[in-house]
């Protein structure tokens, strides 16, 4: 009776381990790593239900192929045929009996079987690993196993038989619970991911906030000069008071796509609040940056964003001002450089708009005058 707990123990040990492992892939952070980690955890937790060997009278070695399982679902035949070389590498050190066939039979055809019902979106976490896959996986290999049994010892004991059945059974369902603990994971992972998008992203645009901004940009200030523009739509409380809440909604949307459609690659557009928006290039070049700010300015009005039809009154076209300030340094204030954005900003307004405006600063007056 005893016999029948070792299988059990095995999986115990298994969930344990997957358990382990995704809360050390949660906490390092390792998707960008996933390639080399995931057969290197795959191939420890293969060696260590090597170290807990079934009877010998029941066909299968131990449960090594139930991590290849996993690997083979969740992320496909490369990372699935990378998994087995540290347990067949180990079976060849211990001077395993037969470790060819148990190679074959435990480890390469695992990891073919499972990888047939792999699809792209078990790695990504987007669609949850279907369950009955972990039944249908075990059932063809036992299958197989069985068939190969039967060539070899046609005249097998009953016993045998229901040795293999019960082995179905204990893999099927440590391997659901993995299934499900994975799955778990994904969606914990994903609510993570939508709570930070969330944290990051402005709801009505879509656009990065400014806390996500101001991030960004003092971390790219730490590195090299940047260049903030201010922008701001002309007449914009002129369109939300005549045409309502509604509709001005709708146009900081469409200005903001906008802008996120003709601003360069490298740079990084914002919601700054209100009907402001901020952007950061990686351009420093005086006349560049003019061409850059004209270009965005021609490029929105162009876009012929017009008001309602059944406005009348109002600005035929949607338009924008642009203030610019260039930091003068690497790690310059980057507080200071918006407000300085923004005083220009202010002037592009003050001359009538649909225009941009570099900060100038000040010229200080060092005479003293008498008393």
């Amino acid at each position: 009776m005893n016999e029948y707990l070792i299988p059990l123990t095995s999986a115990c040990t298994l969930v344990t381990l997957n358990y382990v492992a995704m809360k050390i892939r949660g906490k390092m952070l390792v998707e960008s790593y996933e390639d080399w980690i995931a057969p290197l955890f795959t191939g420890l937790a293969s060696i260590i239900m090597m170290l807990q060997p079934l009877p010998l009278n029941w066909g299968l070695a131990d449960l090594r192929s139930l991590p290849i399982f996993m690997a083979g679902l969740r992320y496909g035949l490369p990372v699935a045929l990378i998994s087995t070389i540290f347990p067949t590498a180990y079976g060849i050190y211990i001077n395993e009996p037969h470790w060819m066939f148990n190679s074959i039979q435990d480890l390469l055809m695992p990891a073919l079987i499972s990888s047939l019902f792999h699809t792209r979106e078990y790695r990504t976490g987007l669609k949850d690993i279907r369950l009955g896959q972990g039944l249908l996986i075990c059932t063809l290999l036992l299958g197989l196993q069985l068939l190969i049994a039967f060539y070899i010892q046609p005249a097998a004991a009953w016993h045998y038989w229901a040795g293999q059945l019960f082995m179905l059974a204990i893999m099927a369902g440590a391997l659901t619970i993995l299934i499900i603990m994975v799955n778990d994971e994904n969606k914990s992972w994903m609510l993570q991911r939508q709570l930070e998008l969330q944290a990051n992203q402005d709801g009505l645009t879509r656009l990065p906030n400014l806390r996500s901004f101001t991030a960004i940009a003092a971390k790219t200030m730490q590195r090299r000069r940047v260049s903030i523009f201010m922008i701001d739509i002309d007449n914009f409380k002129m369109y939300n008071d005549r045409f309502g809440h509604l509709e001005g909604d709708e146009l900081l949307r469409t200005v903001g796509a906008t802008l996120r459609q003709l601003i360069d690659e490298r740079d990084y557009v914002a919601r700054y609040g209100g009907e402001e928006f901020v952007l950061l290039s990686t351009e420093t070049e005086r006349q560049r940056l003019a061409v850059y700010a004209d270009r965005l300015c021609k490029a929105i009005a162009a876009q012929s964003l017009n008001v309602p039809e059944r406005a009348e009154g109002a600005p035929p076209l949607i338009t924008i001002s642009i203030g610019i300030s260039t930091a003068s340094r690497t790690q310059d204030d980057l507080q200071r450089v918006i407000a300085e954005a923004d005083e220009a900003l202010y002037t592009s307004k003050h001359n009538g708009k649909n225009r941009y405006t570099f900060y100038s600063a000040p010229i200080l007056n060092d005479k003293k005058t008498n008393a």
